[in-house]
C-alpha cells in the first residue's frame, strides 16, 4: 500500500470510529496543496427520515463565522474606510465605553473588556428575535470587565460590535456584505446567513444528546449568535475560502497576516488568537484553527499554512 492510501485510510478509519453510521455524524474534508485527498460524509443528516449525511451539506458553523467578520473588517481596512486603531464610538457614538478607549482591533481580539451577553441571558433569550441595535442594548449598559488591552476573555458581545461597525461602514446589512462581498465572489453557492425559517436545500438537522437518547436541537434565532455565529456551510465551500486566503482575491496578504498574528496584551505576553482565529502549532507546525458550537452542530477548522493542508 503506497504512504497517500494509507494515509487516506487512517483518516477514514479515525472518522469512522468517531461517528456510527446510524447517529448524528459529520461532514469531512481534508485538503493539501490544493488537492482535495478525503472528503467524505458519515453518519446521519436526518433520524428521522433515516438521511445519511453526504459531504455536500450544509451545516451551521457557529463561532467560525468570527473568521469572516473578521475578514469582512479587514477588507473595510484595506479600502481605507476604517482602522484598527478606530475608537469604536466613531462608528457607533452612543455606545458607553466608560472613559476608556475601546479600539476595533479589541473587539477583533476579544481584549476589549466589554461584558459578554452569553454569558447573561435566561433560556427564553435565544428564541427571541432582535434587531442589531436590541442586541446591543442588551449588554451595553453592563459594567467592564477590565481595562481594554489588559486580560483576553472569549466574547460574543465584540462580534455583534463588529457587525454594526460593518453595517454602519458599508451601508449594507451584514448579511448582505458577506454574501455580496466574500460568499458571493468566492463562489461558495452553498453559504449563507442561516435562518431556521428559511428553506435551505440539503440544510442538516441538528441534535442535542439527553440521558434518554437523541432529540431535536432547541429552536434558536440566527439574529442572537448575528455575527458572532450565524453562518452556515459546506466542507467544499470552506475549503473554497481557505484557498482564497492564500491570495489577494479578497484583501492584500499584509493585510490579512495581522488576523494570524497573536495579539499581545499591554503587559507583553502574547493571547495566542488573532483576528477570529486561534494560533498555536502541532508537531511544531504553525496551526492556525477555530472551532464553533451552537444549538445542534459543532464545526471545526485547522489550517496549517506551512504544510498547505486544511482540515
Amino acid at each position: 500500500m503506497q504512504p497517500e492510501d494509507r494515509l487516506i485510510r487512517a483518516i477514514d478509519n479515525l472518522i469512522q470510529e468517531s461517528y456510527a453510521p446510524t447517529k448524528p455524524g459529520a461532514a469531512v474534508i481534508v485538503v493539501r496543496e490544493g488537492e482535495v485527498i478525503y472528503r467524505k460524509g458519515q453518519g446521519m443528516a436526518n433520524l428521522e427520515f433515516g438521511i445519511p449525511i453526504e459531504p455536500d451539506m450544509v451545516f451551521r458553523i457557529g463561532s467560525m463565522t468570527k473568521q469572516f467578520t473578521a475578514v469582512a473588517i479587514l477588507m473595510l481596512v484595506d479600502q481605507g474606510k476604517l482602522a484598527l486603531d478606530d475608537s469604536i464610538t466613531k462608528f457607533l457614538p452612543d455606545y458607553p465605553t466608560h472613559d476608556y478607549l475601546i479600539t476595533v482591533e479589541h473587539l477583533l481580539t476579544h481584549t476589549s473588556g466589554i461584558k459578554g451577553y452569553t454569558d447573561m441571558p435566561e433560556p427564553s433569550f435565544w428564541k427571541k428575535d432582535f434587531t442589531v441595535q436590541e442586541l446591543i442594548d442588551f449588554f451595553k449598559y453592563q459594567p467592564m470587565q477590565f481595562a481594554p488591552g489588559k486580560c483576553w476573555a472569549y466574547n460574543n458581545s465584540g462580534y455583534v460590535l463588529l457587525g454594526a461597525v460593518i453595517e454602519k461602514v458599508s451601508g449594507q446589512t451584514y448579511e448582505q456584505f458577506i454574501q455580496q462581498s466574500i460568499f458571493d465572489p468566492l463562489g461558495m453557492k452553498q453559504s449563507l446567513y442561516d435562518n431556521p425559517l428559511r428553506i435551505v436545500p440539503r440544510r442538516v438537522a441538528g441534535y442535542a444528546k439527553s440521558p434518554a437518547g437523541y432529540t431535536n436541537s432547541a429552536y434558536l434565532s440566527l439574529t442572537t449568535p448575528y455575527a458572532g455565529g450565524a453562518l452556515a456551510s459546506t466542507v467544499d465551500d470552506l475549503a473554497l475560502w481557505d484557498s482564497a486566503l492564500y491570495t489577494e482575491q479578497l484583501l492584500t496578504q499584509e493585510t490579512l497576516q495581522r488576523a494570524f498574528t497573536p495579539y499581545r496584551l499591554i503587559d507583553g505576553s502574547s493571547t495566542a488568537y488573532g483576528y477570529g482565529w486561534e494560533i498555536g502549532e502541532y508537531a511544531g507546525h504553525p496551526l492556525i484553527e477555530h472551532n464553533g458550537g451552537i444549538n445542534g452542530f459543532n464545526a471545526h477548522a485547522i489550517r496549517m499554512s506551512a504544510d498547505r493542508v486544511y482540515v
